[in-house]
């Protein structure tokens, strides 16, 4: 498999719209291909259709949408944990999520959990509801219509921990060290997370790992295009797709 690196910015919604769309706009300058994770109904306040201002500008931009749990976290900041839903609950939120993205006339075919929580109950949802692909921090996760496969992957590069820009931070130092660790190694995979929430300095750090990536011939790749890479090393059974995990 080709060097790949996937792209996100998360918890895409109308609170953080300004933010989000910085974000965007520093992406697209690089030329890269991304992907949004967007919420819902976002604090059980913001359900898309009434925001179609944003809806629109979402759309425009060139990134693949996956669907980013229901609430994402709550008006008492309880985040969705699809890490402890029973298989109800788990199928309940996920199609409250998919009906509000369809009246918006978005049709995910990507679940990307909140905090990267997930269990056997939501996959098993997922699957039900015809997802293709989900992930939590250590692994992709390729869903099939009765089955699914975990692979290993290095854990995700993310600077929002504590949901405050100050305090995170702390990921700052964390985050570079890491990166430079999956650098030298060339490592298969990479996934980089960005959020509304980021420390306002991390933007600089990031740009920088996209670029350094580009010069070393890293291919930036939306989730629905890295399904069918991995579904090929998974039939060739390919030893060079053993992904390392650090």
């Amino acid at each position: 498999m080709s060097k790949n690196a996937i792209v996100t910015l998360h918890d895409a919604c109308p609170s953080f719209a300004s933010r989000s769309f910085k974000i965007t706009k520093e992406l697209e300058k690089l030329e890269i291909k991304y992907n949004i994770a967007l919420v819902p109904f976002f604090n059980g306040e913001q359900d898309l259709p009434r925001f179609s201002k944003f809806v629109e500008e979402i759309k425009h931009c060139r990134a693949e949408i996956a669907l980013h749990g229901l609430y994402h976290e709550t008006r008492r900041r309880q985040i969705d944990n699809f890490g402890t839903s029973t298989k109800a609950t788990a199928e309940q939120e996920i199609r409250a999520g998919l009906h509000i993205f369809q009246e918006v006339g978005l049709d995910p075919a990507v679940f990307v959990p909140p905090c990267w929580q997930l269990n056997i109950n939501s996959i098993e949802t997922l699957a039900k509801l015809k997802f293709r692909l989900t992930e939590i921090q250590e692994k992709l996760i390729l869903i099939f219509q009765r089955t699914f496969k975990k692979i290993p992957v290095p854990k995700v590069l993310n600077w929002d921990s504590c949901a405050d820009p100050e305090k995170n931070t702390v990921n700052i130092g964390r985050n570079r060290r890491r990166f430079e660790l999956l650098h030298k190694q060339k490592i298969e995979i990479i996934r980089i997370a960005l959020h509304p929430r980021d420390p306002y300095e991390a933007l600089e750090d990031q740009k920088n790992m996209i670029c350094r990536l580009k010069d070393q011939g890293y291919q930036f790749v939306t989730y629905s295009e890295i399904i069918p890479k991995l579904q090929k090393c998974l039939v060739n059974g390919n030893a060079s797709c053993s992904f390392t995990a650090y």
